[in-house]
Order: structure tokens, then sequence, then C-alpha cells
């Protein structure tokens, strides 16, 4: 035992005193340290101010929420990120297409609200004038010298730059990392209006004289209809990007590697898409070890192999081996019950757990090292969470990406409830029923804590809104209680003939359209499948707020 040494009483008080002077110098330096980095580099703002903002930004902007505008057609970029400083630049141009029946004679863009970023420079082929009434808002409308005809396409061309400047007081941007950065196209310059500026509480709404705001508007509102989940910056675009990166990281973008190089002590990647993408896509850098595999459908001579790779940090390891079963069972699965996979490959990229969630992009699913890589899995006792989570994100590459889905209620009744059942089948697949039974217990426990915090009426799956606790959990229980009523295979059936009719690309209805697929669709081809005697189950489990209920008996 180490021996305490005493000190007197005199010893003691004058270190003290000294002692004290340097703490409270110390505590004053870093309180100006903290303010200059809070309220110098970076902009502060009080509650009350963001909320001025976002009431003057609907007041004020309003108007141009459905103003015809253009939409994206081809991206081209190339991004430089320096991880080290958490910086990145990113130049080059955006094909822009007037798909409307009038003249286009103005391009409204919005700048992501955030002050490390900034637009160095934005201009259109052929020339366009600034109109910056609206700049408190980084809103700014090019009037083109040329109008726009129905038809007609223009280049716009432009440089982003993040730069981080100290650190911030509260939500500081985490995306961009020293090892580990992933983002989306949502930070880059965006189209027109967009609404998740506005004020959504509805108390504070209602002191600031503002109208009722839903989530999501009604099915039958014919402006939100033609838009799809990524918003209404495209209907399908094509994609090619180089981005480089440290020596010592990888990055990756969705599409084909078609090569790779290093200059100046950095790592280059050139990706290009070989076939359209909806405008969704992510840009992720790390220090990655690679699990490496291929995929090939069996009951297609002629199909491509599929190239399967997990990115993953060098200690997490643990769950590698499932989440690659889970590629192969997933893709087999949809492939034979659904639709062929559309892409040559199938990427998972770790990022750290400053978010706790994975995300399907294009061929790409950027996965927090949270709920999947890190998870201590007991097949005895637990479900299989790594596994159903890649199922589940794998599954939006055909109900997300395949078939988007109106911007509408109900939209995440396409999204994400299927894309819950069908993991599910894939699950119960791989592992048995009781799994997938244990799996719904926990989906009931989520809706029950869901339906508690629940402050306004809740909504039936096919108009519900942004409940998560209504389309992933309920959803998953009510799609599991209609499979054992009408039976998987006809499940699958409608989820199929849905697919080849909505598919966003060359669907038989969807290329016949501008809008895009409803919940009331879906449930018209449930009932397709129902024999006459069960189409109440159709308005019990999906168009009414009905009891939850876990059979495991076919319910005649």
């Amino acid at each position: 035992m180490k021996k305490r040494i005493k000190a007197g009483k005199n010893s003691f008080s004058k270190p003290l005193i000294k002692l004290t002077s340097i703490v409270f110098l110390a505590f004053l330096a870093m309180g100006s340290f903290i303010f200059y980095n809070t309220n110098i580099l970076n902009e502060y703002w009080t509650n009350s101010e963001a909320t001025a903002f976002r009431v003057d930004y609907e007041k004020e902007l309003k108007q141009f929420e459905y103003v015809p505008q253009p939409k994206l057609v081809d991206v081209n970029l190339r991004l430089e990120l320096y991880p080290s400083t958490r910086d990145y630049t990113v130049e080059g141009y955006y094909i822009l297409k007037n798909t409307n029946r009038e003249d286009i004679t103005s391009v409204h863009i919005q700048k992501l609200l955030e002050g490390n970023i900034t637009i160095d420079s934005l201009s259109f082929e052929g020339g366009a004038t600034q109109n910056n009434h609206y700049k408190k808002f980084d809103y700014t409308i090019f009037n083109l010298n040329s109008v726009l005809k129905p038809g007609d396409s223009v280049k716009m061309y432009f440089k982003q730059s993040f730069i981080t400047k100290g650190f911030e007081s509260g939500n500081s941007n985490v995306n961009i990392n020293k090892n580990g950065t992933f983002f989306n196209n949502s930070d880059l310059p965006t189209i027109g209006y967009n609404r998740k500026y506005e004020l959504n509480d509805a108390d504070e709404r209602k002191e600031q004289n503002l109208p009722i705001r839903y989530n999501k508007a009604d099915r039958q509102n014919t402006n939100e209809l033609v838009k799809a989940r990524s918003g209404s910056d495209s209907d399908g675009l094509n994609f090619e990007m180089i981005i480089g990166t440290s020596e010592e990281q990888t990055a990756l973008v969705p599409g084909e590697l078609l090569k790779q190089w290093t200059n100046d002590n950095r790592n280059y990647f050139h990706y290009k898409m070989k076939i359209p993408i909806i405008d969704f896509y992510s840009i992720v850098s790390a220090e990655y070890e690679i699990k490496k595999d291929h995929w090939i459908y069996q009951k297609d001579s002629i199909s491509k192999p599929v190239d399967l790779e997990i990115y993953y940090h060098k200690a997490h390891d643990y769950n590698l081996d499932r989440m690659l079963s889970s590629m192969k069972a997933s893709l087999n699965y949809y492939s034979e019950n659904f639709s062929p996979y559309q892409y040559e490959h199938l990427r998972i990229m770790e990022f750290p757990r400053y978010a706790q969630y994975a995300q399907s992009f294009p061929g790409t699913i950027p996965f927090s090292e949270s709920i999947g890589f890190i998870l201590d899995i007991d097949d005895e006792s637990d479900v299989d969470m790594a596994f159903y989570v890649t199922a589940h994100e794998i599954a939006h590459q055909w109900f997300g990406i395949q078939v988007e889905a109106a911007n509408v209620k109900g939209r995440h009744f396409i999204l994400e409830t299927l894309s819950q059942y069908v993991a599910m089948m894939v699950l119960k697949e791989h592992y048995s029923e009781d799994k997938l039974l244990q799996f719904l217990e926990l989906q009931k426990d989520i809706y029950k804590k869901g339906k508690d915090r629940e402050a306004f009426t809740e909504p039936s799956l096919e108009f519900v809104e942004n409940q998560d606790y209504i389309y992933y959990a309920k959803g998953a229980i009510q799609m599991y209680q209609f499979q054992k009523v009408v039976g998987e295979e006809n499940v699958n059936r409608a989820l199929r003939n849905f697919l080849e009719d909505w598919n966003s690309i060359d669907g038989k209805l969807k290329t016949k359209t501008n809008r895009y697929a409803t919940s009331k669709d879906l449930l018209n081809y449930f009932r397709a499948v129902t024999p006459k005697h069960l189409q109440h189950t159709i308005t019990e489990l999906f168009e009414t707020v009905s009891h939850l209920k876990v059979s495991n008996d076919k319910d005649n």
C-alpha cells in the first residue's frame, strides 16, 4: 500500500491559494477560448433567433415552393476531401432539364444553411444575372439570359467549400471527420424552396400566426405527387465523380470504380454509374480494411456477378460474416421474388457512431459501427440484428431506389414498411419462424412506447406521415399478419407486380405518368391477390387503426 503524505496546516494553505488562482485563470482562458470558437469563428444563434429565421424563411420564400423549376439529369463532380483538417472542396457541373410544359426563365438555388459552407462560384451556360434579394436565407434566384424551353437543358457550374473553423456551440457538423467522413448530396446546392427550414413545432407555429403544418401532404396533392423520396430535384440522373482523399484512406461514392491512382500523397478514385440513379448519393472516406466476395443469381445464366464489399475499421471484424451472409441471402430472395438487382456492385461502409443508423444509396450502404459492426450477438438468445439491418437496407435497393414513392401521406408505408416485411422474410428463411416472432415482440414494444409518446391521433398505415413507430414497428407486425392470411407467395406476387408497374426507370405505368406511386396504388395490388372473403383484412390492417395482434396461425 502506498503511503499517503500528510501536509501540515501552514504548508497546505498557501499552495491552495496559488492553485486556486491558477485554476481561476485557466478557467478564464478556457472561457475566452470557447467564446472565440463559438461566437467569433462560428456564428451563434439563440433559440429565439433561430425561430425568427425559420418564420421569416417561410413567410418570404413560401411563394416560390411550386414555381416551375428544371430537374437534374446529369451530375459530374470532382471532390477534394482533406480529413486531417476536416475540409473539402467540390466543383463541377449539373445538367438541368426543363421537364415542364412551360418556359423557365429563372433557377432558384438554395445553399445548405451552414456557416462552414460557402458557394465560391455558380454560373449557368449562356449566362444569368443574380437576384440577391433573399441573400439572408442563402437563397439566390438566377435569371437566365436565355429562356429554357420545355425539353431544353442547361449546364450549371459551381464550386463549393467546406472549411472547419474551430468548434461550434451545440450540434457541430460531425459528418466531415478525420477518419470516417459520411455526408450526402443534400449538402450540395439544391433547387428551389426547402420545407426543412420551416418552423416545425405546432405550438410555436400557432404563436407565430403560421398555418397548421403537416409533415406530409394529402395523398391527392398534385404538386407533391410528382415529387419522389429524394425531392423534386430529379427524376433520375447520370452520375460521375472523381474524389481525392488522404493517402491512408479509401473514398467511396456510388458507381463502378473506373480508375484509382495516387498523386501528391493523396489517393484518387474515379466512379461512374452505368445506369441512371435517383438524386440521392453518399460520400464516404475512412481508413478501411476490405472484406470481398461476389454473388451471382443462380437461376439466370446470363447474369453478371455482383461484387460484394464490406469496408470496415480494422478492429471491428466481429460481425462481417453475418453481414456478408445477409447480403447474399437478401440478393437471392429479392431477385427471386421481385426483380433483378440493378447494379454490378454492393458495398457496405462503416462510419462512426456519431449517428446510429444505416442508409441505403444506389449500390452503397453507409452503416454505423454501433448498430452492426460492434454488436455482441448471442444466437441462442438474441435476434441477429447485424443480419437483419443489412437485409432491411438492401431491401431499399428495391423499395426506395427501383420504385420511389410520391411525397405524400403513406410514402413511408411503401419505403419502410415494405423493406421491413421483405427483410423479415429473409430473416425467417435464414434462421427460423421463432426468431422472426422474437423480432416481432421487439417491434410490439417499440410500437407501444411510440404510441405512448404520440401527441396526436394515430394515423393508419396508408396515411402514415413521419411516425416511425408506425411505419417501422406496427408496419412490420401488420405485414406479418397479412402474409399469414393470404400467404407469403401471394404477398410477393403483389410486390412483384407493383415493382414491374411502378419502377421509376421503366415501369409500365410509371412511364405513362409524371407522378409517383402512392399507398393507394400499393393496396390495389394487395387486393388483387386477396380472396374476396378476406378483403376486409386489408381494411383492418392498413386502412384503419386496428388493435395490434401477432398471430402465428393462418387466419381464415
